[in-house]
């Protein structure tokens, strides 16, 4: 009986188990050619934070780069089209995984 109480109470379990994991996420620095003023960052994280599954998006006049939080696995190549898009050039510089959060696009 102590048995079955236990198949019982992971079996009710499994499904949060399964399905409650948060997925990997990568944190992608691209540098990008090109920006001048303010509204160059903004143009580029309107863009970046305008593509699906994009956590965040995070351009710096500064170091002329973007951070960038997609998951796992995301195609890099979309980020540098969008970036094009806008008018700038970007380059992948460096791709870390991160721990994935629950925040909106910022």
């Amino acid at each position: 009986m102590n048995r079955l109480k236990h198949l019982v109470f992971a079996l009710c379990l499994w499904p949060f188990m399964a399905f409650g994991a948060e997925p990997s996420a990568q944190s992608v620095t691209i540098h990008i050619e090109g920006m001048t003023c303010s509204l160059c960052v903004t143009a580029i994280n309107k863009a970046l934070r305008s593509l699906p599954e994009v956590e965040k998006a995070k351009a710096s006049l500064k170091n002329n780069e973007a951070v960038v939080i997609v998951p796992e696995g995301y195609p890099l190549e979309t980020l540098l089209a969008e970036i094009e898009k806008t008018g700038y050039q970007g380059t992948i510089r460096s791709v870390a995984p991160v721990a994935a959060s629950a925040g909106g696009k910022s």
